[in-house]
């Protein structure tokens, strides 16, 4: 994971705006995000973003590519986090070691934000966050309910 440094303000900006996760955010919101509160990383193709285990406490949205999440005991697909998604919840919330394993399908960007960071935000935007989180962990547990219907 190569932290990307030299993207433009603009550029990081144009790639968010056309994000989901996003849409509730002002311009403005945006920008303090952009400018103070994160980091972007690059994720090569076939690179860990987090094996299982790991201490990272990152929260990552990723802004392109997609993201495989997967269990290493059991060599099992979990998934695809694709742009405007997020990963890494559990270990952010919940501050513990991460609980899968996650590496890069393609060459992927990620917005990575910390437990640290998102306490120093401004509240309107930190809320915005949790907001979104709460709906994607909704979503999931829904598709999840749906998998296990279908498969019993």
């Amino acid at each position: 994971m190569k932290l990307i440094e030299h993207i433009p303000l603009i550029k990081q900006m144009e790639i968010i705006n056309r994000l989901n996760f996003f849409k509730e955010f002002t311009l403005n919101e945006r920008q303090v995000l952009l400018e103070s509160f994160s980091h972007l990383y690059l994720v090569h193709q076939n690179r860990f973003l987090f094996k299982q285990y790991d201490n990272d406490k990152q929260l990552y949205i990723v802004l392109s590519g997609a993201i495989m999440v997967f269990k290493h005991s059991h060599l099992v697909d979990l998934g695809t986090i694709e742009p405007g998604e997020f990963i890494g919840e559990g270990a952010f919330i919940n501050n513990r070691e991460r609980s899968t394993s996650a590496r890069a399908k393609s060459d992927t960007i990620v917005l990575a934000i910390t437990a640290e960071a998102l306490t120093r935000l401004p509240n309107v935007i930190r809320e915005k966050i949790k907001d979104r989180i709460i709906e994607g962990m909704s979503e999931r547990i829904a598709k999840l309910s749906a998998h296990i219907e279908n498969h019993p």
